[in-house]
């Protein structure tokens, strides 16, 4: 009796006992099956069962974090999907989503289920729990976080099954498949290499590179050239002349285009010399954030020049008209006594890229709290805010996307931003557990069955024939199918299964990649739903 009272007088402590309880729930493996953190749900609608309650403040804390966490993780890449592969990876997604979100609706009008517990079915059946942000705001019901809490078992489970049985359904076998996979990555591989070359052709005879349009022609960047015997930096201001070896580097194929343009291979390398040094640094330095390579213009202040640039585990040729984004690796060709100076000038301090900075997190919340409120209107007929979620959303991919404005640097790393997102979900789950616990008994007595089986087909139906179409349409492996279905469903039970049936990245790729998009289009679904 006494601790009964203690927790009801004491949230902050109540609040931590269902996250710890829940984690706990979380992690305890039945057939590969496991809630994770949504165990933090039912644990807390268990406590609500039994009539506790936490602040709504929490709630709010919790939402704000989270959505701005994902704001932050997908904005760099969200706004920039007008590649061929991209678009139709997102628009299976956005089928996939779309089709489960309409077949709710004809659902719920056909079983005549409460328009609050649909969309909370919708959320849980996709598994996202960024859906059930959104719609929990959208609705103000508790009746969605128990929808949620009857479709997210079944969800999860028909996920993994549905990956398993793939083989079976498709009548492939993902062994070939990986080999095939294999063979035509190695065809597609790039690897940016490097070659000297001996100057022959008389009609590059006292060009610059500025005059050639060295860059901009070959796609190839010349890091040293050798002119009687002396090594030197290259500008745009450098004259070519018949007799000079250059090194250039820069895609296989294109070095191959680029030789007989400039004359030959040279039969001798350029000779190693101690007074050049090729290093890299880590971009740190906010003040040149988002200026182009040519901006920094380190040839004349340093007789240096970047040769390659390492973003995002991707390495591509410096061009000079590359804009450097915060933690950029580049690689720097130059004078081994003025590798100081530029080391000072990008910062190159590790520290900085592994701690965020709490004025750009908070500024950044607040910016979208604040466009949230604001209301639009289109003519007379409608009009609308973006509310919490929406503006905060808004805020964290365009400002991410943006990287910097001013002297403020917007993104965050990585570690920081997975801390806060899962911080906010645990604070979510557990305040919106305990409002569901206390409605959860009673409907699962007047309507479990027929909401267990909704959820089950909210899940089922998009899934497999989604699958289907975009198999026959874009003749995807099964691998890259995997990943798209487990990142698309928000569910990443489903891409362990899909990891375990081989030793590929494929799946975790295609997950990633379109991961973010199916999170924002479940936000904006929740919320067209919350609407009916």
């Amino acid at each position: 009796m006494e601790v009964s009272a203690y927790l009801h007088s004491h949230a902050v402590f109540l609040l931590i006992l269902i996250i710890v309880f829940g984690f706990l729930l979380g992690r305890i493996r039945l057939f590969n099956f496991s809630l994770e953190t949504s165990g933090i749900l039912f644990v807390a609608m268990a406590f609500g069962h039994f009539g506790f309650r936490l602040p709504g403040e929490f709630q709010t804390l919790g939402l704000i974090l989270f959505i701005y966490a994902i704001g932050l993780q997908a904005g760099p890449s969200i706004f920039n999907i007008s590649r061929k592969q991209g678009f139709q990876l997102n628009l299976i997604v956005l089928v996939l989503i779309s089709s489960g979100a309409i077949l709710t609706l004809i659902l719920a009008k056909l079983l005549d289920v409460n328009t609050a517990l649909a969309v909370g079915l919708f959320t849980g059946a996709l598994t996202s729990t960024p859906g059930l942000a959104a719609a929990q705001e959208a609705t103000g019901s508790t009746l969605t976080s128990t929808g949620y809490g009857l479709a997210y078992s079944f969800g999860v489970i028909g996920v993994i099954l549905f990956i398993k049985l793939m083989p079976v359904i498709f009548r492939s076998s993902i062994k070939e498949e990986d080999q095939k996979i294999t063979q035509e990555e190695q065809k597609q591989k790039k690897p940016i290499l490097r070659k000297e070359v001996v100057i022959t052709n008389q009609a590059l005879e006292g060009k610059t590179l500025a005059d050639l349009h060295f860059f901009q022609t070959t796609g190839t960047v010349i890091s040293r050239i050798s002119q009687k015997g002396k090594i030197v930096i290259p500008g745009p201001d450098t004259e070519l002349h018949v007799g000079d070896v250059v090194r250039i580097i820069g895609e296989e194929a294109q070095i191959k285009a680029v030789i007989p343009f400039l004359g030959k291979e040279s039969e001798q390398p350029l000779p190693d010399v101690s007074r050049f040094e090729s290093r890299k640094f880590i971009l740190t330095n906010r003040d040149i954030v988002g200026k182009t390579i040519s901006e920094l213009n380190l040839r004349q202040r340093f007789n240096a020049n970047i040769t390659r640039v390492r973003r995002g585990g991707l390495e591509f040729t410096a061009e000079p008209g590359l804009k450097l984004q915060w933690g950029d690796r580049v690689r720097v060709v130059g004078e081994a006594d003025q590798m100081e100076q530029i080391r000072q000038l990008f910062g190159d301090e590790m520290r900085k890229i592994e701690y965020g900075d709490v004025f750009a997190i908070t500024m950044g919340i607040l910016i979208g709290v604040l466009i949230g409120l604001v209301p639009f209107s289109i003519g007379r007929i409608f009009s609308f805010s973006l509310g919490l979620t929406g503006g905060v959303l808004f805020a964290g991919l365009f400002l991410s996307n943006r990287g910097k404005v001013g002297p403020v640097i917007w993104q965050v790393p990585v570690p920081i931003i997975t801390f806060m997102r899962d911080l906010g979900l645990t604070f979510f789950l557990a305040v919106v557990g305990t409002k569901a616990g206390a409605e959860v008994v009673q409907v699962v007595q007047t309507s479990g069955p027929k909401l267990i089986l909704m959820g089950a087909l909210i899940t089922v139906l998009p899934m497999v024939l989604v699958s289907i179409w975009a198999r026959k349409k874009y003749k995807l492996y099964l691998l890259d199918l995997m990943g798209i279905i487990s990142g698309g469903m928000t569910s990443s039970p489903g891409l362990a299964a899909a990891a375990s049936m081989t030793e590929s990245q494929r799946p975790i790729i295609l997950y990633a990649t379109v991961y973010p998009f199916a999170m924002i289009l479940m936000i904006i679904w929740a919320k067209i739903m919350a609407l009916f």
